[in-house]
């Protein structure tokens, strides 16, 4: 009997012993979750797991190596590959992304790791996260700004609307199979919820997506004429619709590979000069670019007038490189904007008079460049820009 209880506490201490000091030991076991602890880094999970760190940033969506306490790693100890870049992939690092911060505080008004989330808080920052080029709009603003998609896929975006007025509610990021994560009405903390729940059955539901089949994101190495092979589209298809001046291809930047673009406001409007639609195309293709105060080339980064100033010359526009105020100063203002003529605003910053300036793209919507997140897409409605706004400027009249 003694020998029996001994030897079954042996079997219990070498099973203690070999899950905390063998990591192999539970390899064989399902995919397991770890909760990040204060003093853990991705090296140090990834260790502790024995995987690779591209594995455990890959599984999780994670858009760098800074973890957050509390937040929730699914660890997967099967070989990861790696899939050939498509928005598919993207929208399963959103949703894989969105999932880590299950168990954070729902907080109004809040739109980080460290003081906590509202809905569009926890939206902003896992698709900011993800590099998806967008502003921090309300819910609505979302809802509003994205497109409509009747085949809703994990990384996208669900919404609930009141059924009458249509008014949105509340949104999460959608994960698949019904499921989406949330941090708005019927909870505390950003949480999994499903939309088939019947607190959910009094709203209209409604999905949109900002990750859409048909842009490629260039690789390091990358060339014009690979990616014309891989996606079987002509090289001179893609430079025009990209409005690329030359072969050379920017690590980062965004391709139109097929004929649809993901924010066309520009489409069917009329332009302000003859080459105002391949300025856009162009300076479309550089959301994400990062910002820098004084640069105008989008390998060191570029500030607003210095975004403006790259594009334009570019597509072979002869214009002086000059601040927002003085492309302010030498333009006549206009009240009715066509798309590629230039927005102007005041006080930005810590600034006065007209600091900041974007390119018009119609339907209310500018592309510009700030700090965070870089060259993107802004809409004028935006109490922020509203506020700001000084006038519009048309372009014509100063290119040479």
């Amino acid at each position: 009997m003694f020998k029996a209880k001994l030897s079954a506490k042996v079997l219990i201490g070498v099973f203690i012993v070999s899950f905390i000091f063998y990591p192999s030991f539970i390899a064989e076991a399902a995919d397991r979750v770890h909760t990040v602890a204060a003093n853990d880094t991705v090296e140090s999970v990834a260790r502790t797991y024995r995987i690779s760190t591209g594995q455990l940033m890959k599984t999780n969506g994670l858009p760098d190596q800074k973890l957050y306490a509390g937040q929730r790693l699914t660890i997967i100890q099967t070989l990861y590959t790696p899939a050939v870049y498509q928005w598919s992939e993207r929208g399963k690092w959103i949703a894989n992304y969105a999932k880590t911060f299950v168990g954070f505080k729902k907080r109004a008004g809040e739109e980080n790791p460290a003081n906590g989330f509202d809905s569009s808080g926890l939206i902003h920052w896992v698709l900011s996260g993800q590099n998806v080029p967008i502003d921090r709009l309300t819910v609505d603003g979302f809802y509003e700004q994205g497109m409509d998609t009747t085949s809703p896929k994990a990384g996208d975006l669900i919404f609930f609307l009141e059924k009458e007025s249509a008014k949105v509610v509340s949104g999460g990021i959608y994960l698949g199979n019904n499921q989406f994560v949330h941090s708005g009405y019927g909870s505390e903390t950003v949480q999994v919820r499903s939309s088939t729940e019947k607190y959910f059955e009094k709203y209209k539901l409604a999905y949109k997506t900002y990750t859409p089949k048909g842009e490629h994101i260039v690789q390091n190495g990358e060339t014009l004429k690979g990616i014309s092979e891989k996606y079987d589209v002509s090289m001179n298809t893609i430079k025009h619709r990209n409005a690329l001046p030359s072969e050379r291809l920017l690590p980062g930047q965004y391709l139109q590979i097929y004929s649809s673009p993901l924010f066309p406001f520009y489409v069917n409007h009329e332009s302000a000069y003859d080459k105002a639609e391949d300025v856009i195309k162009y300076a479309y293709t550089l959301r994400g670019f990062t910002y820098a105060f004084g640069e105008d080339d989008p390998v060191k980064g570029m500030d607003c007038s210095g975004f403006i100033y790259w594009v334009m010359k570019e597509q072979g526009l002869s214009v002086k490189r000059g601040s927002a105020k003085e492309y302010f100063s030498l333009m006549p203002k206009i009240k009715n904007p066509k798309a590629g003529d230039l927005v102007f605003f005041k006080d930005t910053g810590t600034r006065l008079g007209v600091t900041h300036v974007g390119i018009y793209l119609g339907a209310g919507r500018f592309l510009h460049t700030t700090e965070i997140p870089g060259v993107h897409i802004s809409n004028l409605s935006s109490a922020y820009f509203a506020e700001k706004f000084e006038g519009f400027g048309q372009v014509e009249s100063v290119i040479n």
